[in-house]
């Protein structure tokens, strides 16, 4: 993969993560009684990331999911689009891929931003990440149609084994 990097000049980020869509804390790795200590501080405004047992851009990126998902709070797509920004300040690699996610869909009446979505999943290393490169070159979202450069997004995740990817494969013959 170390190689790939060298000739493709694509950010590669091998971080492991749990994907879910759950309001339940733990799901997210969080006990309730911590999430509705982090809500707390943010709406007493006194948030020291100092306590918590993870970098700041962690800290925003969770934060962020917990507004996206609905963890212990009501869904507010606006708070978790700031959550997951300040977090991107940080150089976190998820929070790109989440207002990624956001920005590519639209979702929950946030405005599409392709060419935005574009850029965070361009400057993401994850998998992930790749497999999204891929596909806005292939249809030319936010950036200009480019097969050749899908074929090596597609190619990327495929080798980092993406089941998104694996998919793409058997649809779509990039690997010649």
């Amino acid at each position: 993969m170390e190689n790939e990097k060298k000739l493709t000049g694509i950010p590669v980020n091998y971080r492991k993560f749990i994907l879910t869509y759950s309001t339940n804390p733990e799901d997210h790795g969080w006990r309730q009684e911590d999430v509705e200590y982090v809500l707390d501080c943010i709406q007493n405004d006194c948030l020291d990331p100092s306590e918590f047992d993870c970098s700041e851009g962690d800290l925003y990126n969770d934060i962020g999911t917990f507004f996206d998902d609905g963890v212990c709070v009501k869904p507010d797509v606006e708070a978790a689009v700031y959550w997951f920004e300040r977090a991107i300040e940080f150089d976190n690699d998820l929070a790109r891929s989440n207002l990624a996610d956001i920005l590519r869909k639209g979702s929950k009446g946030y405005p599409k931003d392709l060419k935005r979505a574009f850029e965070l999943y361009s400057a993401c290393g994850l998998p992930y990440a790749h497999y999204r490169c891929g596909e806005f070159y292939e249809k030319g979202w936010g950036t200009e149609q480019d097969l050749a450069k899908a074929k090596t997004y597609y190619m990327l995740a495929y080798n980092e084994g993406h089941p998104l990817a694996k998919a793409k494969r058997r649809e779509w013959d990039f690997m010649t």
